[in-house]
């Protein structure tokens, strides 16, 4: 066997190889996108699949007057192997905004009222060239939902009175909203989507190429 027909053999195994990793981080990637919690363990596993995989999908030359060309190959390999597994990771976290954002304005949220208190200067913005302007503040919001009381402090351009009563939404769980997604927040996380699953066909071409032509 040839080495030309060794790299072909080699290439699309070693794109498989990184399909794995790249399905398994995706779900990850979907629950971390939306906040939700998913622990340090899986985040350090798909760091460490995207090493491994980059690193195995190369082996290093047998002669030593090779290694120089091959060092770029291999540079070249590892670095659609990155590529590959961003975009599919990429592609993830798009679709999960973009599914998101189209849920949370497809339903108006639950709102209701709160309590304002304890508004407060919280410091000072920074000026162009130095110095610090003018003062930012802070209001503590109280509501409740089925009997349950909440309070949380929120920013605001100018402190309220005490007492002051406001119209808030509300998420599952009872959470304070703080505004709604923009209407063009749908089409642009579906666009990124649409460019990354597209990425992901091409990497793995160029990736599969990059391979064959690092064994010959």
């Amino acid at each position: 066997m040839t080495r030309g027909e060794a790299g072909r053999r080699r290439a699309w195994p070693a794109v498989v190889a990184l399909a794995a990793p790249a399905a398994a981080g995706a779900p990850v990637v979907w629950a971390w996108s939306l906040d939700r919690p998913v622990g340090a363990g899986p985040l350090w596993l798909c760091a460490a699949a995207l090493a491994v995989g980059a690193a195995a999908s190369v082996r290093p030359g047998r002669r030593a007057d090779r290694r120089a060309r091959r060092a770029g190959g291999d540079a070249a390999v590892r670095a659609w192997a990155v590529v590959l597994l961003a975009a599919a990771w990429g592609t993830a976290f798009a679709t999960a905004q973009a599914v998101h954002t189209a849920q949370v304005r497809a339903h108006e949220p639950r709102s209701g009222a709160a309590v304002v208190t304890h508004c407060r200067a919280t410091g000072q913005r920074p000026v162009e060239g130095g110095g610090l302007g003018s003062k930012t503040y802070g209001c503590t919001y109280r509501w409740s939902v089925d009997g349950q009381e909440f309070s949380e402090e929120r920013p605001v351009d100018e402190p309220y009175p005490d007492g002051h009563e406001v119209r808030v939404w509300l998420e599952d769980g009872g959470r304070m909203v703080t505004g709604r997604p923009s209407p063009a927040a749908v089409p642009f996380w579906i666009v990124l989507a649409l460019l990354g699953l597209a990425a992901v066909p091409y990497a793995a071409v160029r990736l599969a190429a990059q391979v064959r032509e690092a064994d010959r």
